[in-house]
């Protein structure tokens, strides 16, 4: 696509500002937390990287990935005329597969951990006595290993939201 945005106009048109340090220049990244500038763009290659959260590419993943939008739909945002066809290797088409999977996985386990989190915490406010509590023993042994696994899905890294995954896969218990 010879009419790709350059990488710097696309991100200060979103609203952030890139600083330069020495030859490089930087962004907080807008993918994550960041406390310090980690996402490096190199202008002569038009692409960025953060060294935080390893995303990368160029002015339509920026886009893709800041407004979570399909290729398709960033070429629009973007006014590219999106009519050559983009040829993907099939390594790269798999491994955005599988991690599209994985994405999806995290989003819906995630939404049952919130929602058995939720139950119980209604369940123990309807129930005023300890005997009538006991009944839900079972769930509240649960709560900590709940609590543990949305910490990872809120907090953790790719590697222990994919640890997490494997485990949970294998025992097909939340």
């Amino acid at each position: 696509m010879e009419n790709k945005p350059d990488i710097i106009a696309t991100i200060e048109h979103e609203g952030f500002t890139v600083k330069r340090k020495g030859h490089a220049l930087w962004l907080s990244c807008p993918f994550h937390e960041d406390k310090t500038p980690s996402l490096k763009i190199n202008p002569d290659k038009q692409t960025f990287y953060c060294f935080s959260c390893n995303s990368g590419g160029d002015s339509i993943t920026f886009i893709q990935k800041l407004h979570g939008l399909s290729f398709k739909d960033a070429l629009q945002y973007l006014n590219i005329e999106g009519n050559h066809p983009v040829k993907i290797n099939p390594k790269e088409r798999t491994k955005r597969d599988l991690l599209k999977a994985f994405r999806l996985w995290e989003k819906e386990y995630l939404r049952q951990l919130t929602d058995y989190y939720r139950e119980i915490h209604d369940t123990l406010r309807q129930y005023s006595t300890m005997e009538a509590i006991e009944l839900f023993a079972i769930d509240l042994h649960r709560l900590p290993v709940v609590e543990h696994r949305l910490e990872i899905l809120f907090n953790g890294t790719d590697e222990e939201k994919y640890e997490l995954y494997q485990g949970v896969n294998v025992n097909g218990k939340i």
